[in-house]
């Protein structure tokens, strides 16, 4: 079982974390089509609808797991396309295309092991709204909790992606003057 606190914490974290995802992808299409182009992955013709569709269904994720009849099913769509980016984030890897933008969003990060990690994180935060909740109620404190948790959580993740650029950007200066 699973508190309420604790689900509303990760839905809100997730919901955050996937509209900041669609709102980069929607705000710079032609990047992101580029993005997904340069992974290899998809036939060209299938480039232009793919590149429309993933933010619209980010957006969805976005909203349905903050509903909790619908939460569930948001949580295995969330697991799903972070399942996804992650294979193809790996494959590219295995092909030792590492150096091109994840298109996660925000500035360029080329791919590494620790997106790897942090998507499965992801993964296994996204499970985790699929298990049964307890029946506990909610007061008036867990709203104060809610907010601050999901903030930290927000700015966790951000300083984990700022580490991750940072060791990005270090080791393609040492390997180019290398």
């Amino acid at each position: 079982m699973i508190d309420p606190l604790i689900s509303l914490i990760v839905s809100m974290s997730l919901a955050l974390l996937f509209f900041m995802a669609a709102r980069h992808k929607m705000s710079a299409p032609r990047q992101f089509q580029a993005q997904l182009d340069a992974y290899q992955l998809l036939p060209k013709g299938m480039l232009p609808l793919s590149a429309r569709l993933l933010p619209l269904v980010e957006i969805a994720v976005a909203v349905l797991i903050l509903i909790p009849f619908t939460r569930p099913y948001a949580a295995m769509l969330a697991a799903t396309l972070l399942t996804l980016y992650a294979l193809a984030m790996a494959a590219n890897m295995m092909r030792g295309r590492a150096d091109i933008d994840c298109g996660c969003g925000g500035e360029p990060q080329v791919l590494s092991a620790w997106l790897l990690l942090r998507n499965g994180v992801l993964v296994i935060a996204s499970c985790l709204l699929l298990l049964p909740g307890s029946s506990r109620t909610l007061a008036w404190a867990d709203l104060f909790f809610l907010i601050l948790l999901t903030a930290v959580l927000a700015l966790v993740y951000l300083l984990v992606e700022q580490l991750v650029r940072n060791q990005s950007a270090l080791f393609n200066r040492s390997s180019s003057n290398g």
